[in-house]
């Protein structure tokens, strides 16, 4: 009951996200063709930043979790502190960074010119605020985690989600009095909405009085958090920078179709996936809150109830992918060879990303025993000799996306059996420790 309580709200929100950012991609997409490229190249390369730089509120929520665990309300305070203090300060210094680089960096590294360039710079002076905002929700997310009130975070997300749909509407097009602001509107209406969402979460904060009054301490606790949160930025950069540049020139190798089928379809399956990110969330609060507690008895039930839920959920949104697997994609494009190519592959990647879920709940679970460096290791090595594989299987070999999925499916399938591995004897480390 405690693992779905976490996690559905998550999925909830994760898929309440997804679908108002197609309605905010749709209203971007009807300005003009450059401004639309210009908003994917600075959203992509600011969202990948932000996800890197996220690894903090894990650090956060890890021992946030075992501090609430065994009672400790002063360390759970102020790692939150420390946390947003930190988010708002790498933030402000992105901010600047922007301001003073970003029209530079945009001109010479993504070749944006002319009106384009004016427009996107603007674009970016504006939507780098989102940084820093976005860090400090992810803390607050992660507190509102660890005292199993996930329900505000969708309750916020949702509150952020549709005004963000409403003030893109009113600024793009410039309705209801508004003068007609296009892709900056869209900067705009994002940043106004995280605020949103923060207010709705202070508001929560203050009326539930969730936040115990203790004594404040800046810097205590933030070097546990920045030696929990290191390997993890470093793993996030590994996974969400390097891999996907490497991916990203082996596909270019294949051809733009296989590009656009990857592409799409990796859009597809990260909706059945929600589940996974959900209860890889949920494992790691309560095992977290476990061993706060010195309680090892029931981790490995928490991991098999996460894994056995994520999968169960994962094959259900998959089956309706199957049924449906010619018109789900007609939601992102209309290109009919693309959708007919991309119906083939459908089956491989399903099952291909069967193996990406225990793999994912396992390194949740083993950062939350406290073996975060074993994780960034293991899982950075696998992954590197796994695109080269793919490299080898695709393109030398010629193998095509076939030859992709299955790296891939090699690829979470070691990552399992090797953590599996590794969780078991951590366990048995912590089981001596607290006898």
């Amino acid at each position: 009951m405690k693992i779905n309580k976490l996690a559905i709200p998550l999925m909830l929100n994760s898929i309440s996200s997804t679908i108002i950012n197609l309605c905010d991609q749709a209203m971007v997409g009807r300005t003009y063709l450059e401004g639309f490229a210009s908003v994917g190249i600075i959203g992509s390369n600011i969202y990948s930043i932000t996800g890197v730089l996220g690894a903090i509120s894990i650090g956060f929520n890890i021992l946030g979790s075992k501090a609430k665990g065994r009672d400790g309300n002063t360390d759970l305070n102020n790692s939150l502190f420390f946390s947003i203090v930190a988010s708002v300060i790498i933030g402000c210094i992105f901010f600047g960074l922007c301001i003073f680089r970003g029209e530079y960096i945009l001109q010479n590294y993504f070749k944006i010119n002319g009106d384009t360039l004016k427009d996107a710079t603007l674009y970016l002076h504006i939507f780098s605020l989102s940084l820093g905002i976005n860090l400090v929700l992810f803390n607050i997310s992660s507190y509102f985690k660890i005292m199993n009130k996930t329900k505000y975070i969708l309750y916020g997300n949702i509150i952020s989600c549709v005004s963000n749909v409403l003030f893109d509407y009113i600024l793009i097009f410039g309705k209801f009095g508004f003068p007609k602001l296009g892709i900056v509107g869209n900067a705009i209406g994002s940043v106004l909405s995280l605020i949103l969402g923060i207010v709705f979460y202070i508001i929560i904060i203050k009326k539930y009085k969730l936040i115990s009054k203790t004594k404040i301490s800046l810097l205590k606790n933030a070097k546990e958090i920045l030696k929990v949160s290191s390997p993890m930025i470093l793993q996030e950069f590994v996974e969400s920078t390097i891999v996907v540049f490497m991916m990203n020139y082996i596909l270019s190798q294949m051809g733009m179709l296989e590009v656009s089928i990857y592409n799409l379809l990796f859009s597809l399956i990260n909706i059945a996936l929600m589940p996974m990110y959900a209860y890889s969330h949920a494992s790691l609060n309560i095992i977290s809150e476990d061993i706060g507690a010195k309680n090892t008895i029931e981790i490995d039930k928490t991991i098999k109830s996460c894994v056995f839920r994520a999968i169960g959920f994962y094959l259900v949104i998959c089956i309706v992918i199957l049924i449906f697997k010619n018109q789900i994609p007609m939601i992102i494009t209309n290109n009919t060879d693309l959708i007919i190519n991309s119906s083939k592959y459908m089956l491989i990647i399903i099952t291909a990303n069967i193996m990406n879920i225990p793999s994912c709940i396992l390194k949740f679970s083993m950062q939350a025993l406290g073996e975060e460096k074993v994780v960034f290791v293991y899982s950075s090595i696998i992954s590197i000799l796994s695109t080269f594989l793919i490299y080898i299987l695709a393109c030398m070999l010629n193998g095509g996306l076939n030859s992709v999925y299955i790296g891939l499916m090699i690829n979470y399938s070691i990552l399992t059996v090797v953590l599996l591995k590794k969780f078991y004897v951590t366990k048995k480390s912590f089981i001596v420790k607290y006898s």
